[in-house]
């Protein structure tokens, strides 16, 4: 009977030892960054093409992609609510500076995320209204930020100002936003919907709607901003589909070609007004529409056709278990009517990493993180 101890010492023991133990992982990781880890965390903001699991933990929406095929090429097969074959963007940026891929926030909305976290959400958009609608429902690129904006007080408040605003700084925050807002202009049009807006104001809303959410995660320490454009829209499958002959929508195009300019000179405004502020902005639609014009170039034999879906072009629906899917997803520069496959990603990643002007500017994000 000696040897047992009552309960309340034993609480009291556990509870030591668990404080000891937390205290010694914020150590143990802080003394991790400070020996020389360049990029402490990655932070992912924007939409289905870096999701990586938020959208399974909404209720009552069916914008998830966590159901075959999706996944078909991930590690272990499964899908695991990315939008795509295998890895996505946010997952090759993350090895790129040898971190593991940021987690969804949704899985854990209390945890500190110290190496980083996703709050990417398929279907979302610049404006609150993109995506959301009966089984629709997403996080707005405003919800994301309110998410880093808590998770910012929590991380304050578990390293202190000082150690937290180092982590920040030397962060990468990836931000991947503006097709959902682009598809969703047309479709309104297409619903015969009166649009109260041209397409150029449109755009200059959503230039400036990204203004305002880029300087909120400046102002609670992020520095290094890797930004992407819209890609060429009108080329994906289910815009081919959709014109009927195959051929890419130049309207959408159009709107994506006037949103990257905007946004690049909004970028550079930025800069010239936040010192401290540094990104690397992708020029994904000229890399895409290279890769399509060119696609054997890049080792693909298909770039009109999706390879999972029903239908002309496989692209009639999304990717379902309803669906069929090609036998080599390697062919293929787009896994779904909208989004790229694995290997497509990959080589964009390649590019914004280490790439050269005119396709990152005004340096790649390997300069970015040596800053």
């Amino acid at each position: 009977m000696a040897c047992l101890r009552s309960s309340s010492t034993v609480a009291t023991s556990s509870g030591f030892f668990a404080f000891r133990n937390m205290s010694l992982f914020f150590f143990f990781a802080l003394i991790s960054f400070s020996e020389g880890q360049t990029v402490p965390a990655v932070y992912v903001f924007g939409d289905s093409l870096v999701d990586v699991g938020n959208n399974n933990y909404i209720k009552d929406s069916l914008l998830k992609a966590n159901y075959p095929y999706n996944g078909i090429d991930y590690p272990g097969g499964k899908p695991t609510g990315r939008f795509c074959n295998g890895k996505n963007a946010a997952d090759f940026i993350a090895e790129k500076v040898g971190l593991p891929t940021s987690p969804p926030y949704l899985s854990d909305t209390s945890d500190v995320f110290l190496e980083g976290v996703s709050f990417a959400s398929g279907g979302s958009g610049l404006f609150n209204t993109t995506g959301q609608g009966f089984l629709r429902k997403t996080l707005s690129l405003a919800q994301q930020v309110d998410y880093f904006t808590a998770l910012h007080d929590r991380l304050v408040k578990q390293l202190g100002p000082a150690a937290a605003q180092q982590r920040l700084s030397k962060s990468l925050f990836l931000v991947v936003i503006g097709s959902n807002d682009a598809f969703a202009y047309f479709e309104s049009l297409n619903n015969r919907k009166v649009m109260k807006v041209t397409p150029d104001q449109y755009v200059d809303q959503m230039i400036s709607i990204l203004q305002g959410l880029l300087k909120q995660i400046h102002s609670l320490g992020a520095r290094k901003f890797v930004v992407v454009g819209l890609g060429s829209l009108g080329c994906c499958p289910g815009q081919r589909h959709d014109t009927g002959n195959e051929q890419c929508n130049q309207d959408i195009n159009a709107l994506a070609i006037k949103y990257n300019q905007g946004l690049a000179s909004m970028l550079a405004g930025l800069k010239s007004v936040l010192n401290d502020f540094s990104y690397s902005l992708f020029d994904t639609y000229t890399v895409l529409l290279d890769i399509i014009d060119n696609a054997a170039t890049y080792g693909f034999t298909e770039a009109k056709a999706a390879c999972c879906g029903l239908g002309k072009l496989n692209a009639d629906v999304f990717c379902t278990p309803l669906a069929v899917y090609c036998p080599n997803r390697t062919d293929h520069v787009f896994w779904d009517k909208v989004h790229p496959t694995q290997a497509t990603d990959k080589i964009m990643v390649d590019t914004i990493y280490s790439g050269s002007q005119p396709y990152v500017s005004p340096i790649n994000v390997k300069q970015l993180v040596a800053l």
